[in-house]
């Protein structure tokens, strides 16, 4: 007998390098790669955390990946890289 489990969406997410911006329905996850790079650049930055969203945002929807709320992205990023900064 079989007794395979399906592990969550959110560890799914992380075994493939990725780090959800929702621990339980993630609608969004992040590079883990990305969110180093934002840590490592925000020790040598000033933490403005809202325009590097907004910029990403504009890089972002130049190439088809709209948000449906304005500030919809710096507030999953902001969750996911506050997560992510605890555990690491």
């Amino acid at each position: 007998m079989c007794r395979c489990t399906t592990a969550s969406a959110p560890v799914q997410l992380v075994k493939q390098g990725l780090f959800p911006c929702s621990p339980v329905y993630p609608a969004l996850a992040i590079s883990l790669e990305m969110l180093e790079f934002a840590v490592t650049l925000f020790v040598h930055l000033a933490p403005n955390e809202a325009a590097w969203c907004d910029a990403l945002t504009m890089f972002l929807s130049k190439r088809g990946h709209v948000f449906n709320a304005k500030d919809s992205f710096h507030r999953r990023f902001g969750t996911a890289l506050h997560q992510y900064q605890v555990l690491i």
